[in-house]
């Protein structure tokens, strides 16, 4: 496939027409039709302890739960005149992490540093140095930027009804509210946006350390967090990470039995170097090659990015492939963009916009999102690449469930599944079937399969030995019989393979005589 252009830049940025003004930190960016409501709540993980290997000299270790900081955006009832007197400035995203929330669990020394933590790590992001190495003209920028008003109001009540979740993961530098903008902007099309500090295991630090089961285990408490919020419907959820908090989220896709719809992966360095190079991350990937959950990958254009390694890992999913004609690796958050030029703002802008597209359709059932994504029209800020998934085959546990909740005679969906895999796979489903005490089961669902893959001996000879469990030695001998005579004619199997079937074949029918 082709490199494509995005669609024209107006019209990726005339996704909404808030009637209300905009945040000053959105730029030409324009709301959804809601208004955005933000609260935050610290909240305890029993399953895991926090501070237990620091506790001060000659004094016994007292185990603490994790302390979780969670930040949520959401879709708020209204948003007029009176209400906008509550709207927040960006100081009150720093003030959300402080004592004022009042940390349960004895949490407020954790509250307390991570608010210096928020702090230096926003500031180093939009000026350029570590907070205390701030110059004169940097603290009259900063106090500015602390007073320019955002989107959100504190503690809004929410719009009636549920609405799909995002969670959100920054990178290694990173802090909750380091793409703000982008999680406004989502709460305003109707979106449920949680964040967190996603703090190292070693509370010594506040930092995000880059350890994958970490990160893991903290989005899946947000997840269960979520299900508690009374406007949040979880059974559509995304993630969107960016640098390590995209690994983190990409890696959280490949957890068996993932809750996932979608994932957007914001510029993660894994693009631009050898994927062998981060084996932890490489080794989450290979839990779960089968995945269908779609992907947005963004990534920077003139560094070369090496999308194609993931090619082995995503195979199966509907992948769009976004790249950005120059852009820094921070700019892919609002913390780095909005005090950069135009140009870059207007990427970013660009980039929040093709992502909402790529949640409403994967979130929303929106099929003219998916048209617009997939077939893409005029030249704008972005470049796009679709690639087809490829078929997901079904497993034999799958066959095994079909077949028994709908029986043989749903002939349309079982069959169309049969012909699509290998005979060793409906073999896999009648065994399992058999090793749950299913043996009839078992063998209604091989005998039905014959018919739709007449030419298979594999089939016929499991047929056969099915039969013969039942105790007809009779039909499990014509059977066998019938397994050697498609044997030479049957192509899914290999030479090796046939030989070592016949083989089989022949010391059943052995066995059978002597029995």
């Amino acid at each position: 496939m082709t490199w494509i252009r995005w669609w024209g830049l107006g019209a990726a940025l005339a996704l909404g027409a808030g009637a209300w003004g905009q945040s000053e930190f959105w730029g030409e960016l324009r709301a959804g039709k809601y208004a955005v409501g933000f609260r935050t709540q610290y909240l305890q993980d029993v399953a895991r302890s926090y501070d237990a290997d620091y506790a001060p000299s000659g004094s016994s270790v007292v185990k603490k739960p994790r302390p979780i900081l969670a930040a949520i955006w959401y879709p708020a009832a209204i948003r007029n005149d009176a209400v906008m007197e509550h709207s927040m400035v960006y100081r009150d995203y720093l003030r959300a992490v402080s004592l004022e929330n009042r940390p349960v669990g004895g949490a407020a020394d954790f509250a307390a540093r991570l608010r210096r933590h928020t702090r230096d790590m926003s500031a180093e992001y939009m000026l350029g140095r570590e907070f205390d190495k701030l110059t004169e003209q940097d603290r009259v920028a900063w106090e500015e930027i602390q007073a320019t008003p955002v989107f959100a109001i504190r503690d809004a009540s929410p719009a009636a009804g549920k609405f799909p979740v995002v969670i959100y993961h920054p990178g290694l530098g990173g802090t909750y509210e380091d793409n703000l903008v982008a999680c406004e902007f989502l709460a305003s099309r109707g979106y449920v946006v949680l964040s967190s500090a996603y703090q190292a295991a070693d509370s010594s630090i506040l930092n995000i350390n880059g350890d994958l089961s970490t990160s893991n285990a903290d989005l899946n408490f947000l997840l269960r967090h979520a299900a508690s919020l009374p406007f949040a419907d979880i059974s559509k959820v995304a993630a969107m990470g960016h640098s390590y908090g995209a690994q983190a989220v990409l890696s959280w896709r490949a957890q068996p039995n993932s809750a996932l719809d979608a994932v957007v992966f914001l510029d993660s360095t894994v693009a631009y170097t050898p994927l062998d190079e981060h084996a932890a991350f490489k080794a989450s990937l290979e839990r779960n090659r089968n995945s269908a959950v779609p992907v947005m990958l963004f990534a920077d254009g003139r560094r070369g990015p090496h999308l194609d390694a993931f090619d082995a890992f995503l195979s199966f999913a509907p992948r769009y492939e976004v790249l950005v004609d120059g852009m820094e690796h921070n700019s892919f958050v609002s913390q780095g963009a909005v005090r950069k030029d135009e140009g870059v703002r207007r990427k970013y802008e660009a980039m929040c916009a093709a992502v909402a597209t790529f949640l409403d359709g994967y979130l929303k059932g929106d099929a003219q999102a998916l048209a617009a994504l997939r077939n893409p029209a005029g030249a704008g800020a972005l470049q796009m690449k679709y690639r087809e998934p490829q078929r997901v085959l079904p497993t034999g546990a799958q066959i095994a469930r079909l077949y028994t909740a709908e029986g043989p005679m749903n002939t349309g969906v079982l069959s169309s599944l049969v012909k699509s895999v290998e005979p060793e796979v409906v073999g896999e489903a009648a065994d399992i079937l058999d090793e749950e005490g299913r043996s009839r089961e078992a063998l209604g669902l091989l005998t039905w399969s014959v018919t739709v893959m007449p030419k298979s001996a594999l089939l016929r000879a499991a047929l056969a030995e099915s039969v013969g469990k039942m105790g007809d030695k009779a039909g499990a001998r014509k059977h066998y019989e019938q397994a050697l005579t498609l044997l030479p004619e049957d192509h899914t199997l290999e030479a090796g393979e046939k030989a070592v079937l016949a083989k089989a074949i022949e010391s059943a029918m052995i066995a059978l005589r002597k029995n």
